[in-house]
């Protein structure tokens, strides 16, 4: 037996340093692995966030448009088509704004479209109430106003469902940047133990040697 434990030291102190790169390859792999996710995570938070307050400012700026345009249909005026014209401009920066932050993956081409195919009717039916030359008739005034809620109702009901595709978002990306940090938190702590491991087992490989090294002189 003493002569087997004699044999295996050496082969032991060998393999050490081998199984030391293996620890630090594992360990450099997941903390790589593990970075990359967290990264991932915490940049879809942050355009989800950057989705949210833009959808918020799209649903303003439909309100203040839809606001100003019944407005102008009902009495217009100079200083209401001035507000009509100025909240159209900022209504469709917001449209712009928001499809910038979409992709393929964030499932919200479908309303984002239908807010963008819905723009020219908008345009049109707005620059129409802001004419102060146009019919002013019972009739036309009702038409205009009935044309401008269809259009309200439509576009509130994509904003909405783009807002419902936004409410989940932040929770999930928190929730998996978590469970990602706790990780994290455990390989490191297992990595300083197997460093401690080896540098034990090191020691206590070189004990006997220093032993015999003594007896000999």
């Amino acid at each position: 037996m003493p002569a087997l434990k004699s044999a295996l030291s050496p082969a032991a102190g060998k393999a050490l340093p081998s199984l030391a790169l293996l620890l630090l390859l594992i360990y450099a792999v997941a903390s790589i692995v593990i970075g990359a996710s967290l990264r991932q995570f915490e940049t879809q938070s942050r355009l989800t966030i950057e989705r949210i307050y833009a959808a918020s400012t799209l649903d303003k700026e439909l309100s203040s448009l839809m606001r100003d345009a019944h407005a102008m249909i009902s009495a217009p005026s100079q200083l209401r088509m001035q507000a009509v014209l100025i909240n159209l401009e900022e209504y469709e920066a917001g449209v712009d704004a928001m499809s910038a932050l979409a992709t393929p993956r964030s499932n919200l081409e479908a309303p984002l479209d239908a807010l963008e195919q819905a723009l020219p009717a908008i345009r049109s039916l707005t620059l129409q109430a802001a004419r102060l030359d146009t019919d002013r008739s019972a009739s036309a005034v009702q038409d205009q106003a009935l044309a401008m809620t269809r259009l309200d109702t439509q576009m509130r009901a994509q904003i909405t469902e783009i807002n419902e595709t936004l409410s989940n978002a932040p929770a999930i990306s928190s929730a998996m940047a978590g469970r990602l940090r706790v990780l994290s938190w455990i390989i490191n702590i297992l990595a300083v133990l197997a460093v401690l491991g080896l540098i034990y087992s090191a020691l206590k490989s070189a004990r006997p040697q220093l032993s015999a090294a003594q007896i000999a002189e």
